[in-house]
Order: structure tokens, then sequence, then C-alpha cells
């Protein structure tokens, strides 16, 4: 399955996808992953991936790049349960407009340098650089915000201060694109790109062999000591060889399983009772992407109209839609978040009911032209059924079920050519701005993150004053009133939370921890 941050798109200067964490913070030391005695003596983990885009965490675009970037490239935080742990800092106080990190003694570089608060400042000065163009810096630092950071060695303190408040960057800083490129990386750039930076490392796994779209393999650094201060125990060992090999199709990935050519492979809800409890095997099953309607909504077209996108609401039945798209494994979603991220409000009561008779009398003979990716359920069945929940209301509906690039391309690229799509979009740092901030601001031809062109100006206000809150029940409220000002407008219609899903053979284990979408941890454990 091809996926980006929308599980197919680079995040625009708009876009601020990031978690609540305001006030002060404090966590407890690093300690060395209890997974990691002996590691050096496991075997290898063979796995799947899509095809990365490049080895630059700082450009990372794709999933791909995102999970490649994980091995190399070591954060400040990590995501797990109940909140954040330590990664390259010990520990860390903030408040809305700054951070200050205290680094782990025990870090170093590939090469042997030390990882000392110069060597972050560097990593985060080239991340934040206009030139870099970062695709994820509005999410880590808020869109539009002005970012000093300051090194103290002798301390061993990073300071990063902003110029407005933004609760939501410590949890940025966990995600896998922010990871910190030693020297010998930010020296050739072109290397880094192409993972061939000698020595750019800080994190446990270094890129020893990879074909282009074919696989990809990482060894383990025997001197690697920086594992992460995680609260929830992992079971197993780490891996001294990780390879990943390109296999897109779920069928044929559980095949590769089954047969033994691979330990843990991604599949979809179909494949489960292959592996279920059959012959050794599991499944594990984590908490993933988002998928809601979004509208075009530019002037002249069908759904410029609010009553048209309310009888769209009527039409679709979300129950029918997980169970078509996850086979039950997804959870209906209210707020275009997964359950358990802050300010996510559980209750439906705001949520425009199923009306088919209602929808009928509106949508009848209108054309709705509607494309979606294949990630939507097997072979895109998602997009299936909203086709033909649609068609039973009256409307003549043309679909184009059609593979993330070409999604892109059209969403993204030509605003003329599609009314209605299914978005499927990951929300790596688990924050309710992600969503909202694809339907505030420009517009994407105008360089915004704004796809359906909405205009709803209690969004937009609601959406600044979150963006800027300085402590959490601000920013929940605002955000809350933000998105049921975009559901009672039906802007965009929740659907479900779709799993990610691994296949494992017997002695292997995945697990994403605090929702971490980067930074699935895979174990050998038999």
């Amino acid at each position: 399955m091809r996926q980006t941050r929308t599980r197919a798109v680079p995040v625009t200067a708009a876009v601020a996808m990031t978690a609540v964490l305001a006030g002060c913070t404090t966590t407890g030391s690093t300690s060395g992953d209890p997974s990691g005695g002996d590691a050096a003596a496991a075997t290898k983990i063979r796995t799947t991936i899509d095809v990365p885009a490049g080895f630059d965490p700082a450009k990372a675009l794709s999933l791909p790049d995102y999970l490649l970037a994980r091995n190399s490239y070591d954060t400040l935080v990590r995501k797990d349960d109940g909140g954040l742990v330590g990664g390259l800092a010990a520990k860390w106080n903030n408040t809305p407009t700054s951070a200050t990190f205290t680094l782990r003694a025990d870090a170093t570089c590939a090469d042997g340098t030390p990882i000392t608060p110069t060597v972050v400042k560097g990593s985060l000065d080239r991340y934040i650089a206009p030139k870099t163009a970062a695709p994820d810096l509005p999410t880590v630092f808020g869109p539009g915000n002005t970012v000093k950071v300051t090194a103290d060695d002798a301390a061993r303190t990073v300071t990063i201060t902003l110029a407005r408040p933004w609760g939501d960057m410590v949890t940025g800083l966990s995600v896998a694109s922010t990871g910190i490129v030693c020297p010998a990386g930010l020296k050739d750039l072109k290397a880094l790109a192409a993972g061939k930076a000698k020595g750019s490392q800080s994190g446990p796994y270094l890129l020893e062999k990879s074909q282009s779209g074919v696989s990809y393999s990482y060894t383990l650094r025997p001197e690697y000591k920086a594992w992460p201060a995680w609260r929830t125990k992992i079971s197993g060992k780490v891996a001294a060889t990780l390879e990943y090999l390109v296999s897109p199709d779920p069928t044929a990935t559980g095949n590769l399983v089954t047969s033994g050519q691979l330990d843990i492979g991604k599949i979809d809800a179909s494949g489960i009772p292959r592996f279920d409890g059959v012959g050794g095997h599991s499944v594990s099953i984590s908490r993933f992407s988002d998928f809601y309607l979004l509208f075009n909504e530019r002037p002249g077209t069908v759904f410029a109209d609010v009553a048209t996108r309310r009888a769209v609401a009527q039409a679709v039945d979300r129950a029918a839609f997980t169970k078509v798209v996850s086979k039950d494994t997804g959870e209906p979603s209210t707020m275009f978040v997964q359950k358990g991220v802050p300010c996510n409000e559980p209750a439906s009561s705001f949520l425009v009911p199923t009306d088919k008779a209602a929808a009928a009398d509106v949508l009848k003979g209108k054309k709705i032209r509607l494309v979606g990716p294949q990630v939507v359920g097997p072979a895109g069945a998602g997009n299936q059924y909203i086709q033909e929940a649609l068609r039973a209301a009256g409307a003549d509906v043309t679909l184009a079920n059609v593979d993330v690039g070409a999604w892109v391309g059209t969403v993204f690229g030509k605003p003329d050519a599609w009314d209605l799509t299914v978005f499927a979009d990951l929300n790596f740092l688990g924050s309710l701005a992600n969503p909202l901030a694809h339907f505030v601001g420009p517009t994407v031809p105008e360089g915004g993150g704004n796809l359906g062109a909405v205009k709803n100006p209690v969004v937009n206000k609601a959406f600044a004053q979150g963006a800027e809150a300085t402590t959490d029940k601000a920013r929940c409220a605002a955000y809350q009133t933000a998105a049921k000002a975009l559901i009672s407008q039906v802007d965009a219609v929740p659907l479900v939370n779709d799993p990610f899903i691994y296949a494992l053979r017997k002695g292997f284990s995945a697990q994403m921890l605090g929702g971490a979408l980067d930074d699935p941890i895979l174990r050998i454990t038999g």
C-alpha cells in the first residue's frame, strides 16, 4: 500500500498534524531498550515496505520514507502508550513558546562523533531553514512560526524558542522526519538523500544494501546504546538485520508470510482469517489511517451547495462503509481522528444522520465525479461503496478508483477534475488540528492546504484560536468548535479509522505505541 502523510500527499505549509501538549512537562532519564540486551546476537527480520522516495529524514513525504528514517535517525523524544518518553533527550521542560531538552550522555553518531547539543542544533537549524523546505515544518513548530535553536554543550541542553505559541512542538519532535542528522550527513546532502552518507546516522541501523523499488537491507550498529526509555514492556530482541521487500499487494504479501519468505508483512482486513491463530501465525492490529469524505466546493461545482453535501452525508451508512473497508476491524470516527486523540469528542449527536429518502430527494440526477485512492479498503472497495450509495439515491456517479499517485495528481493537481473524494489521512502526531488544516487558509494552487476551497469563517477563526492557545482546555474547545462547524456545514463527513494490520510468523512481534504511525516496533520473540 502506497501511503504518505495523507496516505498519499506531501504536507503543505498550512497543515498542522500534531498532538496537544502544553504547559510544563518533564520526563525521567532514558535507559536502554529492555529488548536490546545481546541485540547483536539476534537474527534478521524480513518484512515489507512500499517504495521510499528518499532517505533524507527532513524530506520525508511517504510512509516508507518515515519508516526507514526511523531506523537510522533518532529523534529527541518518542511516543509511548500514555505519552512521550525520552529518545536522544533524557528530560525536557516546555511551555507553549519554548522547550529545553537535556541530552543523554551515551549517544553517538555512526562515525563515533558524540551527539552533543551543537550536533542537534546543526541538524535542527538545517531542518528549519527555508531552503530545506521540510514538509513537516509547520506540523512541528506551527504554521508560519519563527523558530530559534540554541545549544549549551556544557549543560548538555538544546533550547527551542518560538515567536508564537504552539503547544504541539514537543510532540512534533517525535516524528521521524525530525530525526537528528549527524555532521557527516549535513556535509553531503546528496549522499544523505541517497542513503549513502557514511557516519550521518544517529539511530541504531545502517543502510547496507538497496535495490531501488525492490529491497532494502539494514544492519544494527553493534556499539549503539541509545534505546528509548520505553515505559511499555517490549518483549523479544531487536534484529541484527532488517530486510525490507517491496510487496505492495496484500494478498501476495500474505503468501510470502505463509511460505516463510517473510516474517512480518502488512495485509488488509480480508486476510486476517488466514493468519489469526492459524499454523502458529498471528496478527497485530493498530489504529492507523482516518477516512473521511471531502468535497470540492469551488464556485460552480455541484458541492458548492450545502444541501447537496448534506444529501451525500445522508446517503452514506457509516457502519456499512466500515464493514466494507475494514471488515469491522476499524472504528467509526466522529471528529476525523482515532479514539483517544486529545480533544476528540466520541459523541455522535452532531453528525448528519443517515436518511436515504431525504438524500434521494436532493441527489436525483446530480452528476458527481468521485475519485478515491485504492488504499480505501481492499482494491478501493470503500470508494465503490460510496459510488453505489450515491447511485442508489439517484445520482449519476463516475468513479476513478486509482492508485495513490493518480489520486494525488487529480485531487491536488487538477482542482477542476473532481467533485468528491474519500480522503485517507495519516495523523502521525495524533491531533485534531491535522484534519482541520485541510479546510482552512489558501487553496493548494495558492500554496496552502485547503483542498476543497472551503470558506467556513467559524472554522477559520476557531482553528486560529486553537493553534495559538496556551492551555489544553482552550485548545480543545477551539478545535472542537472548528470540527463541529465543518460537520454542520458538511464540508466533510467523518467515516472510520482504518487499522494497520501485520501478519506475523511465530516468533515475531510488531506493535505501535501511543498511536505512533511512523514507529512500528518489530521484535524477534522466539
